[in-house]
């Protein structure tokens, strides 16, 4: 006898179902009604191309093929003019059309057999007279963003989703799609982003930003704002081909990577990008470049400081360390957050290799200063505006144990997939930041979380050659122009002459 919670179960008794005799008029006006169902969910959920197919036809009916050619003319010039006119209206409904046709020639086709070989579709067993039957719920496209770099899908999760579950088959949904790249994003309860990109922005150098003019070659740079806002200088680009803007003002920020990966970048484009505030004198640089200053001594005309001994770095710290404890003094109970003034200026310390400041001085008096200054202007810095930059090659614990100080990090070409994690924060990988699989051609790209952030967004830094590195450092002077205060070989008070000519 089969127990009543045991494994075995119940036999099933045979049945003979009764059979029903439907006419044949009934199954035709039955299917007539199915089919003029569907055809009205698709004229409602695809409104663009029917009227488009509608309105060629009409034009065609009525006025030939050199009516439907004028019409398709006249089209085009409206649209030329429409972008010339209001770019920001014209890219917005381009974009709407772009997902739309792209929700109806890819998505709807394969939505349903991707998600039944992914497993993301889930079988409701229902219930039908004496056999139990499974009914297949799919998770529904909600909303679409298309345009020439990738398509964005808002996806409502079924009951007892995950956005984990998704992140585990983005591989499959990548092939299925056809994608160069899918990343899986939560967006509030029960929803998520997927992210297609069919092409790569970020495959080709990305010229510097324009920081005097207006946008007159329409590359996308963002005209309407102030060029010394350091809330968020221009760097680079980001996935989404939009510009990358690196927030200085009330920020540190770390830039991690492998030999090779693009560091150098990421700090010219910075300095690069505070030159109208160097050279408003809202802004200095003190730079200390450990190695010599085989990679920033060729800027030192837009440094108010500049060291390159582990001495002369300590001092250099020692100093910032003053200033920030002299203006938190005096911004207490005044303000939360400094203001740059071309009295008080913001302060940012540049630092090419922390670990030669962390992890390889062997004198131990100079290392106890170095590891006593870095926490404290990392930790305090920020608010009385003296903000940090460093770049690291290892991001280990051992190596740089106060990593987690920086808000805002960047993580460059890695070696090792775990290192990501390390740099970006715990989970930074699972989410889309596959810093290991960057390739070694394609320097300066890599991926920053900002302080609050969920998600790291992709980023590419601008490419800024020896050429372009001379001319903004003639061009972005300090207000005291043709010096730089060398620690390592001062002349009178500390100020030594500009030696390559470029002084005003």
């Amino acid at each position: 006898m089969a127990r009543s919670n045991g494994s075995r179960p119940f036999p099933e008794v045979p049945t003979r179902h009764p059979k029903v005799d439907v006419p044949l008029w009934m199954l035709l006006v039955g299917l007539a009604g199915r089919m003029c169902a569907h055809l009205v969910v698709f004229l409602v959920r695809h409104p663009v191309p029917v009227g488009l197919l509608l309105a060629v036809a009409v034009i065609r009916q009525r006025f030939g093929l050199a009516g439907l050619g004028l019409a398709v003319l006249l089209l085009v010039v409206v649209a030329v003019l429409w972008r010339l006119a209001h770019r920001r209206s014209f890219t917005w409904l381009a974009r709407w059309v772009r997902g739309r046709l792209r929700l109806l020639v890819v998505y709807r086709w394969r939505w349903r057999p991707v998600m039944v070989h992914t497993g993301l579709a889930i079988r409701i067993p229902v219930s039908n007279g004496d056999r139990v039957a499974f009914a297949e719920t799919f998770p529904r496209i909600r909303t679409i963003h298309s345009d020439r770099w990738g398509d964005r899908l808002r996806v409502e999760l079924l009951y007892g989703q995950t956005p984990d579950q998704w992140a585990d088959q983005a591989e499959a949904l990548r092939q299925a799609f056809r994608a160069r790249s899918c990343r899986i994003r939560a967006d509030r309860v029960g929803f998520i982003w997927v992210d297609f990109t069919r092409r790569d922005p970020l495959a080709h150098p990305v010229p510097p930003a324009d920081l005097d003019g207006p946008d007159a070659d329409g590359d996308g740079w963002d005209d309407d704002e102030s060029p010394v806002d350091l809330s968020g200088i221009p760097v680079g680009r980001r996935e989404d081909g939009q510009p990358w803007r690196l927030p200085v003002r009330g920020a540190h920020v770390l830039v991690a990577g492998a030999t090779g990966a693009g560091k150098g970048s990421v700090l010219w484009s910075t300095i690069r990008g505070l030159g109208p505030a160097v050279r408003a004198g809202l802004v200095e640089l003190w730079v200390a470049d450990p190695k010599g200053g085989m990679e920033l001594a060729f800027g030192r005309a837009m440094f108010t400081r500049f060291a390159t001994d582990t001495d002369s770095i300590a001092d250099l710290l020692d100093d910032a360390v003053t200033v920030m404890r002299d203006r938190a003094a005096r911004l207490r109970g005044v303000s939360r957050l400094h203001t740059p003034t071309t009295g008080e200026p913001l302060i940012v310390v540049i630092v090419d290799e922390l670990a030669s400041l962390t992890a390889y001085v062997t004198d131990r008096e100079l290392k106890r200063r170095l590891s006593a200054a870095l926490p404290l202007l990392l930790s305090q810095g920020r608010a009385p505006g003296v903000v940090v930059v460093g770049a690291v090659q290892d991001p280990r614990k051992e190596v740089l144990p106060f990593r987690d100080l920086f808000p805002v990090r960047v993580a460059l070409r890695m070696t090792e997939a775990d290192q990501v994690d390390l740099v970006l924060g715990d989970g930074a990988r699972d989410r889309g930041a596959r810093a290991e699989d960057i390739p070694d051609d394609l320097p300066g790209v890599g991926y920053v979380l900002l302080d609050g952030q969920a998600d790291p967004v992709r980023v590419r830094a601008c490419w800024v050659d020896d050429a372009e590195i001379s001319r903004m450092a003639h061009r972005y002077q300090p207000p005291v122009a043709g010096a730089v205060l060398d620690l390592d070989n001062p002349g009178p008070d500390g100020w030594t002459p500009d030696v390559d000519g470029w002084a005003a």
